[in-house]
């Protein structure tokens, strides 16, 4: 579904073969997944789908835009696809740890974290070879975001760790009176959804507060939940955030200047 952001209303929607997991735009177009295992790259000029690509996956679970080329985590899979936009295909399929949940980039690797044995591995853009950095505290550390030289993590049963980029290496953890949903960098700082240790126990991604954490590990709070709000989607755009909750049907903006 494409949304006009003046106005809050519905412009183009786009049918894909299956349910819609992720979509994200970079790499020279629009990107969606459904649980088809398929990427769909969409031409966001006309709203029109462009090419189909099968994933062979057994559980794709997000998309990612990283050194000129889309990936898509394997969640039951223990690896990570790389697809050439270019070739519109499968370049690489790349080992990792189990349960690959989220990616970031950083001084040519690709940094991997994987949420049911906790480890970190680091891939090798040039090459695509992968290493463990190391395996992380927390029940289900699923989320990453860079920022000010650290990469700092969260999920389930965890609170914020701030962790070293190059060797894995936990500097602190950080109390964010909740346990992350999902994390990003938007305005010089980090922002993440939080829920409460109860709805935390039950896995849901029902937000209790919007946390604002500086560089530096202060925390303050940005918004809170007046009713349920799920985090299905988080993005950054100039001056805000943004929350879908496809629960709801509903979409948040949060100023962030």
């Amino acid at each position: 579904v494409r949304v006009d952001l003046r106005t809050g209303r519905r412009a183009t929607t786009i049918s894909v073969d299956g349910a819609v997991l992720a979509v994200t735009a970079g790499a020279g177009g629009l990107w969606a997944l459904d649980d088809l295992q398929t990427l769909y790259r969409i031409d966001p000029a006309r709203g029109r789908i462009t090419t189909r690509i099968a994933l062979g996956t057994a559980a794709a679970y997000n998309i990612w835009i990283g050194s000129g080329s889309v990936w898509v985590t394997d969640d039951q899979g223990a690896q990570v696809v790389r697809v050439s936009p270019r070739r519109s295909a499968v370049a690489a399929r790349i080992n990792v740890g189990d349960g690959p949940a989220d990616i970031a980039f950083s001084g040519g690797r690709a940094l991997v974290i994987d949420h049911r044995d906790r480890t970190l591995y680091a891939i090798d853009l040039a090459t695509n070879r992968s290493r463990l950095l190391a395996t992380l505290g927390g029940d289900a550390p699923e989320r990453l975001a860079l920022l000010a030289g650290s990469l700092w993590v969260t999920g389930r049963g965890t609170g914020l760790l701030q962790v070293d980029p190059a060797t894995g290496r936990t500097r602190r953890t950080i109390d964010i009176r909740g346990t992350g949903i999902d994390i990003l960098t938007a305005a010089g700082a980090l922002w993440i959804p939080v829920r409460s240790a109860a709805t935390d126990a039950g896995g849901f991604p029902t937000m209790s507060a919007l946390r604002r954490v500086s560089a530096g590990g202060h925390v303050t709070t940005a918004a809170t939940a007046a009713g349920r709000v799920d985090v299905h989607g988080f993005a950054a755009a100039p001056g805000a955030v943004w929350i879908a909750d496809t629960t709801g049907g509903a979409l948040y903006r949060i100023a962030a200047g």
